[in-house]
């Protein structure tokens, strides 16, 4: 059986969490077996059964309804309150994984990006691996694909042999790619405008960027806060891009007062 088919099973709130998905406008069949298949890849390889899983998620979730908690009264994200990440990797990544078929706003972020995959010209560089379902929405592509991480699991090692996999920090190639992607990483750094700049170098001319922000979404390892985006848009602009999408995705959140949402954009050197 497919592992997530079995965690459905066994959970009712993560049942109900993954058919509001399935009733969102934003829904995707392909997306959700695409999840599917490679949460049941990663589960075998570390041999963790389903109700670990479960465990590690609700775990997971908990948490950041205790950090949200804060935000709201103090406005501080957990790092300015001095409480260091203690995540274990494989636990990271079964909720970025899951979370993609029981959250509709992440749901959709991996739609654009698949959609932006089947219709992209030219060679591509993903910076920022996590879990691996990015490269999933990437390979077999007949694309020339270079993903960077600076920690790289086994799991990713063994699976994508056709891809060039590079662990190291990304400091930047000049005038290389055509196509690079960030998909939820800026907001994990503290200069998020450094790395737009260097990536912004690393483009052919007429390359295009595809990345998201995260605003009010006070995560353990999130570092900046995108809470003004008429500033972020104008320092895009400022370096030289142009802004072909710019679409909020708002988080459904058990308190409306927190206004959580991501924001997808595409942008052109």
């Amino acid at each position: 059986m497919n592992i997530l088919a079995e965690i459905l099973e066994k959970d009712r709130w993560i049942r109900i969490a993954n058919s509001k998905v399935q009733r969102s406008s934003e829904y995707s069949g392909e997306i959700a077996g695409i999840i599917g298949n490679h949460l049941t890849d990663y589960a075998s390889f570390y041999g963790l059964s389903a109700e670990e899983i479960i465990r590690i998620y609700n775990n997971f979730t908990r948490q950041y309804s205790e950090h949200i908690r804060v935000f709201l009264s103090t406005g501080n994200y957990p790092f300015q309150n001095n409480i260091v990440p203690d995540l274990k990797r494989i636990d990271y990544d079964i909720v970025l994984i899951l979370s993609v078929v029981l959250s509709i706003h992440r749901h959709k972020i991996f739609v654009e990006l698949h959609k932006s995959a089947q219709q992209i010209q030219g060679n591509v560089l993903l910076i920022g691996i996590g879990s691996g379902v990015e490269l999933d929405l990437l390979n077999n592509l007949n694309h020339d694909v270079h993903a960077y991480d600076i920690s790289i699991s086994d799991f990713i090692k063994k699976k994508y042999t056709g891809i060039e996999l590079h662990e190291t920090f990304f400091e930047g190639d000049s005038e290389k790619y055509c196509n690079i992607f960030a998909i939820e990483l800026l907001e994990h750094l503290s200069q998020p405008i450094d790395f737009v700049k260097m990536a912004y170098e690393s483009l052919t001319y007429e390359g295009k960027f595809y990345f998201t922000t995260a605003t009010n979404i006070p995560q353990i390892d999130h570092l900046y806060n995108f809470n003004n985006k008429k500033e972020w848009e104008q320092s895009l602009k400022d370096l030289g891009f142009d802004i072909l999408v710019s679409e909020q995705i708002d988080h459904e959140s058990i308190d409306s007062k927190l206004m959580a949402s991501n924001t997808w954009y595409i942008t052109k050197k």
